[in-house]
C-alpha cells in the first residue's frame, strides 16, 4: 500500500513536471501600453525620461513555437521607413536583429531564454563612442510575463521589466510597463 502511494505521488509530480515544462506562455497579438504615454505624463505635459519596455506604446508580438517576433511602427507613414521588426529565437541561441538609427546601421545580439513561465531577453547594443574612436557595449535584459486579467472576462495584461546598463558610469536602471491586448 505504501509503495502504490510512492507511486501515484511520484507520477502525480511528474506529470505536473512535465505540463508546466511544456506551457509556455503565448505573447502573441496587438499590445497598448495602459498608462496614457509610455514616459509622458497623463496630464499632457512632454515626455520624461522614462523608456518603458523599449518598444513604445503599441506593438505586435508574434509567437510560435521558435521565434518572437516584434513588429513596430516608429517612423511616420510617409517617413519611407520600413515597420521595425525584431526576432528573437526561443531556444537560447543568439540572434541578430539590424536597425537602421541615427548614428547608422546598428547591430543587436540578443538571446531569449525561458525562466519558468518569463521570457527573458537579453541584448546587447554597441554603440560607435566617435569621440574615442572606439565602441561601448550595453546590456539591455526586458522580461515578459503575463500577469493575471483582473475580471474574469478580461485577457490577461503583459509586463516588461526592463533593466539597461549604467551607461558612462551611471547606475543601471529599470523600468516596468504594464501592456493591455488592443
Amino acid at each position: 500500500m505504501r509503495r502504490a502511494t510512492f507511486v501515484l505521488a511520484a507520477l502525480a509530480a511528474g506529470i505536473a513536471a512535465a505540463t508546466s515544462a511544456q506551457e509556455k506562455p503565448d505573447f502573441s497579438g496587438a499590445w497598448m501600453a495602459t498608462e496614457p504615454g509610455v514616459g509622458a505624463a497623463a496630464s499632457g505635459e512632454a515626455p520624461s525620461s522614462s523608456l518603458g519596455s523599449g518598444w513604445g506604446e503599441s506593438f505586435t508580438l508574434v509567437q510560435d513555437s521558435n521565434t518572437l517576433t516584434v513588429e513596430r511602427v516608429l517612423y511616420r507613414p510617409r517617413d519611407y521607413q520600413p515597420t521595425l521588426k525584431f526576432r528573437y529565437a526561443l531556444d537560447g541561441s543568439e540572434s541578430r536583429n539590424t536597425v537602421l538609427m541615427g548614428r547608422g546601421m546598428q547591430v543587436q545580439v540578443s538571446t531569449a531564454a525561458w525562466e519558468d513561465d518569463k521570457l527573458v531577453i537579453t541584448t546587447l547594443h554597441t554603440v560607435p563612442e566617435v569621440a574615442y574612436g572606439r565602441t561601448a557595449t550595453c546590456e539591455v535584459r526586458q522580461t515578459l510575463s503575463l500577469q493575471p486579467p483582473q475580471m474574469a472576462a478580461w485577457s490577461p495584461s503583459l509586463v516588461i521589466e526592463t533593466t539597461r546598463c549604467g551607461f558612462l558610469g551611471g547606475p543601471p536602471s529599470t523600468t516596468r510597463t504594464v501592456y493591455a491586448r488592443n
